[in-house]
């Protein structure tokens, strides 16, 4: 039976599955980091990481998205409220 958040439900579990395998492959790179004694393998593997972490935080922000539009489908949030990650810089707070 099709309910109102079981396609929401279906992508966030997508989502995660996109999270888990970038974050093995954060681990993958990290691991080749530590044992590399070559500067080019050692730059290859950082940049990979880096891209790991990029498509973690695009996963995690359409998890959030989708969580939002899930929640307002099932009336615990009104219409118009909106959920999303933000980038917070810790040094512009104690200005």
């Amino acid at each position: 039976m099709k309910t109102t958040s079981s396609e929401y439900i279906k992508e966030i579990k997508a989502q995660i599955r996109v999270i888990n395998e970038a974050l093995k492959r954060v681990q993958e790179a990290e691991k080749v980091q530590e044992t590399t004694v070559n500067a080019r393998e050692y730059e290859k593997s950082k940049a990979e990481a880096a891209d790991a972490c990029a498509d973690v935080m695009t996963a995690l922000e359409e998890a959030v998205r989708l969580a939002s539009a899930m929640g307002c489908a099932t009336g615990l949030y009104e219409i118009h409220k909106y959920h999303k990650v933000i980038e917070f810089d810790f040094r512009d707070s104690h200005k």
